[in-house]
């Protein structure tokens, strides 16, 4: 089966999105109750199309602590305070 760029940018374009709401999902689980679901962790896995390793409980629930870890190290990168008139420290040029 031979897939053209129009098929792949479909599929391609689709697990981005599902990624992000997943994502998403997790980062308002960590807000209103501090920690990631399960179900939404396997829905990351689902997305990802992994899972095997991560069939057995005792390696989900350690999966399911670094996923909340992260969304809370997300969210304190993203409310550090930045001076508005401070350059960025990559700068993109065109060349």
């Amino acid at each position: 089966m031979n897939i053209d760029r129009k098929q792949f940018t479909k599929i391609a374009g689709a697990g981005a999105a599902a990624m992000a709401v997943a994502w998403q999902q997790a980062c308002v689980q960590v807000a209103n109750s501090g920690e990631v679901s399960t179900e939404t962790v396997r829905m990351l896995l689902n997305v990802q199309g992994q899972g095997g390793f991560y069939e057995e409980p005792e390696e989900l629930e350690r999966l399911r602590r670094a996923v909340t870890s992260s969304v809370r190290i997300s969210q304190q990168l993203r409310s550090y305070p930045l001076d508005g008139d401070e350059q960025p420290l990559t700068i993109f040029r065109r060349g």
